[in-house]
């Protein structure tokens, strides 16, 4: 998954109490911490599309390790689902890189308008 929230609590700068913190990840890279309390938001510069890019990249390089593994596990379920996943992969991907990159770009564009100066 690319990206991912979590909560923890941490000591807020505003607040100056420990409160409950949202964190956003994106591949494993904190983009944002905001105080659920005060709302006071610290975002990350985060090269989007490194991220993006990177994460394909593992899942790619971790696939055949994967399919190892399925294949240690039950031989004969892997080799029996193997045709159907043969011809489904190619769309699964294309819609899970389509999603992504539509996350991605959301991403890029909320945060070049967060740099634009109020008027």
């Amino acid at each position: 998954m690319l990206f991912h929230d979590e909560e923890a609590m941490l000591f807020c700068m505003h607040c100056q109490k420990e409160t409950l913190h949202d964190i956003q990840y994106m591949n494993e890279v904190i983009s944002s911490i905001e105080c659920e309390e005060c709302h006071s938001q610290m975002s990350i510069d985060v090269d989007a599309m490194k991220e993006f890019y990177h994460y394909l990249y593992e899942r790619l390089i971790s696939k055949p390790g994967r399919l190892s593994e399925e294949a240690r596990k039950d031989f004969s379920k892997f080799l029996s689902s193997m045709p159907m996943r043969l011809i489904s992969k190619p769309v699964r991907f294309t819609n899970e890189y389509s999603q992504m990159n539509k996350e991605v770009k959301e991403y890029v564009s909320k945060g070049k308008q967060d740099d634009e100066p109020y008027e």
